[in-house]
């Protein structure tokens, strides 16, 4: 067994070099030279030799199996890149409606003289689907796993998703097939379903993601979403090792027998995996945890680390691109973190309180141990995963050991009690809904408990303060020498202390005091959207939060004003309606106080209701609301600041944008997106001034930026706020414009968040 596991490691850490390090043509000349090394084995002896040759040998197959693997499979699809056709493809999941606009969808491109190919479908018009629906369309086929700027994209192609399709005109579904393997997410779709019928609105997302990992409706609703985020818990609306942890448990409970938990359990297991997709997370546990109910019935020992290691090869021996997923990179390393740390931690614990009175006493042992073992699981899970998810988010929860000692037990209840009663409701609809309450309260309680939480002032620090970083990095240190010392618990008591100490005075000093920090204004780089943070004597303006790509605008601002140690918003001011500019606004507002909303009257607007959504949310948060009918000024720290009503209330929404003017220490202006009819009528309206900063309009689009407008305002810098997009922004119209009257360009898609200083 300890050799399956040193093949795997070696082979899985071969895959990680040639995916992030190494070109493709390098791969199999690298594979070979590193199999002839593997015959350096041969002057050792012993175990010495099996390692040396297996670990050797493994790294040479890992090389050439990822160049293979492209070669064989991957090649024959990418010759579809940048291609337009009409294909016949097989839906595979159930559509899902954008946060921004349109719906995206999985399906199989099927094939006659090649392999079929995975694809994600986008399109616009509305369009009933299920798995299994044939479908013929005409769509443009790109690669997924590279952006336009040639930069590695890798969440579509950790999952063998290795081709986007953005759809042209109707879809036409031709028939529906009958194939089993389409039953399992259609199984999926109806559970779905049927815990919206049978739970209430306010759990039924909730519940919906942790049963069946189907989070797209719980992330429109970004309080809760940031709340499970903030409270160091999102994890258990993830389908991953710790549900199917819960699953196994509760069968193992009820098939005591281990021959028959066997024989159920693991074609349970596998119709739980095809429900909710095969992810790699959900995948490398399942694989594992068949490995764990095999071993005693084939009379070997429960290895939980070879377990691991062979899931984790059978994930990328099947796709190589799996090594770049996040979710199987935190599944990976809290299983490991709770195998070699959870059990040593509870023991040590465990030890030192036996001989305590208070641990004579059966109650209090029982909490005691309750208390200690959730812990140690929960610290076990965090060793690994606290550095990465610091490295993917951006952000560590410091709050969320309590929040997983609180609900985890509920969590491993509910789940698979919620489980059960929805499948019961499918037989009897009566019995289901009464025995949905006592579900419906354990969800309402987990929901609680991280709202509560992750509502407590500096339960989240941000990795882009760097003193954070240096405290991360202290406490690792830390906690690495004191086992090598064979330190006792007592002698973890203080460093642990000075590290509770140390956080606490870099939270002081460079978050709660605002110190003295020049004025800045910084255009946030959100991806294809707006997001403007202007900070001046210790008050913080911020405009638009939105973005079009795969960005939370919201919690990149949320994350950047945190930076600056700012924990709320004096004016919030929306220049329009449209996503790319308010749809990470919900977030902000749950997230930090915002004293004021700026905004034009929604009223004829064609987006009124997600603006009316946004006015009662704030409203509901005691923000005060001030429509912009006619120019406002105020003073904002060292800054005089204006914001101008829209030029034309009738023009669409572009032209709907309000504009906001700063002067002082930096001067600067926010056209929104309105169009150079707009500009020339914001011109004769208002007398602008010579400005150091243009925030170009309407992310560069052709229409905007006139030259009448930098003629007028003869800015010294222009930011584009841009990202992925296929509107050709920014167009080279408004590049040549901004050339010819010698203004310095920077783009946030080039140069991230632009900031220029008073």
């Amino acid at each position: 067994m300890r050799k399956l596991a040193i093949f795997s490691a070696s082979f899985t850490l071969a895959l990680f070099i040639s995916h992030y390090f190494l070109q493709n043509n390098w791969l199999p000349i690298i594979g070979g030279v590193v199999g002839v090394l593997s015959l350096l084995g041969f002057l050792f002896r012993g175990n010495t030799r099996q390692r040396i040759i297996i670990s050797l040998l493994a790294v040479s197959i890992g090389f050439i199996w990822s160049y293979a693997y492209t070669a064989i499979f991957l090649n024959p699809q990418w010759e579809l890149h940048e291609t337009s056709a009409e294909i016949t493809a097989v839906i595979t999941d159930y559509p899902v409606e954008r946060a921004t606009r349109g719906y995206r969808v999985d399906a199989e491109i099927l094939r006659e003289e090649a392999r079929n190919t995975n694809v994600r479908l986008y399109y616009f018009n509305e369009t009933e689907l299920q798995p299994g629906d044939i479908i013929q369309v005409d769509a443009k086929l790109r690669r997924t796993d590279i952006t336009d700027d040639g930069e590695r994209f890798d969440a579509l192609s950790s999952r063998g998703i290795f081709l986007s399709g953005y759809v042209a005109g109707e879809i036409t579904v031709r028939e529906t097939s009958d194939s089993f393997r389409h039953i399992p997410r259609r199984l999926a779709g109806s559970i779905a379903e049927q815990i919206e019928q049978i739970f209430p609105d306010d759990v039924s997302h909730f519940l919906q993601a942790l049963l069946m990992g189907r989070r797209d409706d719980l992330y429109q609703d970004s309080a809760l979403s940031a709340s499970l985020s903030a409270s160091g818990i999102i994890h258990v609306v993830s389908i991953s090792g710790m549900h199917i942890a819960f699953l196994m448990s509760f069968l193992a409970l009820v098939l005591r027998n281990q021959r028959l938990y066997a024989f159920y359990g693991i074609p349970i297991l596998l119709l739980f995996m095809a429900m909710t997709g095969f992810t790699p997370a959900v995948t490398r546990a399942g694989i594992m945890q068949m490995f764990l109910i095999c071993a005693p019935i084939v009379k070997r020992e429960r290895d939980s680390i070879t377990s691991l290691l062979a899931a984790l090869f059978a994930i990328l021996v099947s796709n190589p691109h799996a090594i770049a997923s996040v979710g199987l990179h935190l599944s990976f390393t809290a299983t490991l973190g709770i195998i070699l740390f959870s059990t040593r931690i509870n023991n040590k614990v465990t030890e030192t309180l036996r001989n305590k009175k208070i641990y004579r006493i059966k109650p209090t042992k029982w909490l005691i141990s309750y208390i200690v073992g959730g812990l140690a699981t929960t610290f076990g899970a965090l060793i690994f995963t606290l550095p990465l998810t610091a490295f993917h988010f951006g952000y560590v929860s410091l709050i969320a050991p309590l929040t997983n000692l609180l609900t985890i037990g509920i969590v491993s209840i509910t789940f698979p009690l919620g489980l059960l009663v929805t499948l019961l409701s499918f037989i009897h609809p009566k019995l289901g809904e009464i025995l949905s309450y006592p579900v419906t309260y354990a969800a309402e309680y987990i929901i609680y408990v991280a709202q509560l939480l992750g509502g407590v002032p500096y339960s989240v620090v941000y990795s882009t303060n760097i003193h954070i970083m240096f405290w991360l990095l202290y406490v690792y240190i830390m906690f690495t020498v004191l086992p090598l010392m064979k330190a006792r618990l007592r002698e973890y008591v203080q460093p642990a202390c000075a590290s509770i100490m140390l956080l606490s005075v870099i939270i002081l000093i460079f978050t709660v005091v605002p110190g003295t920090a020049e004025d800045s204004f910084t255009v946030v780089n959100v991806g294809q959207g707006l997001s403007v943070v202007i900070d001046s004597g210790g008050q913080t303006m911020v405009v638009d939060s939105g973005s079009l790509n795969n960005n939370n605008a919201g919690e990149i601002t949320h994350e950047f004003l945190m930076s600056l140690g700012r924990t709320a918003i004096d004016v919030l001011v929306l220049t329009h309606y449209h996503a790319d500019h308010i749809n990470g606004v919900e977030f902000l507002l749950s997230r930090m106080a915002v004293f004021a909303l700026a905004i034009g009257d929604p009223t004829g607007s064609d987006h009124a209701q997600v603006a009316y959504e946004i006015i009662t949310l704030a409203s509901s948060l005691g923000t005060d609301i001030m429509y912009i009918t006619e120019t406002v000024s105020f003073k904002l720290g060292n800054l005089d600041v204006s914001i101008y009503p829209p030029m034309f209330e009738n023009m669409g929404e572009n032209e709907r944008s309000l504009s906001v003017l700063t002067t002082g220490s930096i001067s600067s202006l926010i056209t929104g997106d309105m169009n150079m009819k707009s500009e020339r009528a914001l011109l004769r309206f208002a007398s602008l001034p010579k400005i150091e900063v243009l925030v170009v309009g309407h992310h560069g689009s052709r229409h905007s930026t006139s030259e009448e407008l930098l003629y007028a305002v003869a800015p010294n810098i222009a930011i584009i706020p841009v990202g992925r997009n296929s509107f050709g922004h920014p167009t080279k119209d408004v590049l040549e414009r901004l050339a010819n009257f010698g203004v310095k360009t920077f783009r946030t898609d080039l140069h991230g968040h632009v900031t220029v200083r008073g």
